[in-house]
């Protein structure tokens, strides 16, 4: 029996409540709209189907990477039909840039001729102006101060550090104080905080992955080539469309799966440890997704 038939028999809808594939994506799967499906999301499902209901697909998956095959054979020979313009006006842009370098070069060599005049003429301007300065400092005669000044002066100075010496004790006894006060005022402690652990999968291409918080059950889904972030905080469960990626958590060695198997995981107190199907289902409260 042909594969969208047996499923169109068990009813679209019936297969989308038990595998949780949209009902609108399977409908263009039976209808074989191949220009509006994914191929990685498409061959996740295709797995997905072939595991809950083990019908094989392999005649429709068939016909889709035919369609794919040729849908891109169109767009290499589209590619192919531009290319020809695209590189002669690069050659020109090309030509025109070498002229421009050449225009450049002289304007810097220029440039580098005018700032080394002045920076020469600047530091000619300033010798000079130095020289003047020490030798105007060598003609000033010492000055002599008369016998009753220098003694005023020196009452001073020492009327001066007697202050000083007072002001030190003074400030040296509430200091004494402060530290007697401080040591009668119970410490305050701050409560320690817990850094968060950074993980995330980083996919070598594009992936589905779904994620559930095992406290409120909650699911979240992404499809993208991207890197995506893991919250170790919580107890989840995350299911992934293929292997082909990399784990990274700070502090371990990055981790790699098989990339033709979907990959089940299960975070719990900062840890992420990788786990079968059934345990899967099992903490899913037997649901497969």
């Amino acid at each position: 029996m042909d594969s969208i038939k047996a499923l169109e028999k068990i009813g679209l809808r019936e297969v989308s409540r038990k595998t949780y594939i949209e009902l609108s994506y399977l409908k263009l799967m039976a209808e074989r709209d191949f220009a509006k499906l994914h191929r990685i999301k498409t061959l996740g499902f295709v797995k997905i189907i072939k595991r809950e209901y083990n019908i094989d697909m392999s005649d429709w998956v068939a016909e889709f990477e035919a369609y794919l095959h040729e849908s891109e054979k169109k767009t290499q020979e589209k590619r192919k039909e531009t290319a020809l313009p695209v590189e002669r006006w690069y050659k020109k842009l090309n030509s025109y840039i070498n002229q421009q370098k050449k225009i450049y070069i002289i304007i810097s060599i220029l440039f580098l001729a005018i700032i080394t005049a002045v920076f020469y003429a600047l530091l000619k301007t300033r010798v000079t102006y130095a020289a003047d300065a020490s030798h105007e400092n060598a003609l000033i005669t010492p000055v002599l101060l008369p016998a009753n000044i220098t003694e005023n002066i020196a009452a001073d100075n020492q009327s001066d550090n007697l202050t000083e010496q007072t002001n030190i004790q003074t400030n040296q006894t509430q200091l004494n104080q402060s530290a007697a006060s401080d040591t009668q005022t119970p410490a305050v402690t701050t409560p320690k905080r817990t850094n968060r652990v950074a993980a995330s999968i980083s996919p070598n291409i594009e992936i589905w992955v779904g994620v559930i918080d095992l406290t409120t059950f909650s699911r979240s889904t992404y499809l993208q080539g991207w890197d995506i972030k893991l919250d170790t905080n919580k107890e989840q469960l995350v299911v992934t469309g293929h292997g082909d990626f990399r784990l990274k958590m700070e502090g371990e060695p990055i981790r790699y799966f098989n990339p033709q198997n979907m990959i089940y995981l299960h975070i719990k107190d900062g840890a992420i440890t990788q786990i079968n199907e059934e345990e899967f289902v099992r903490l899913n409260r037997g649901k497969n997704w």
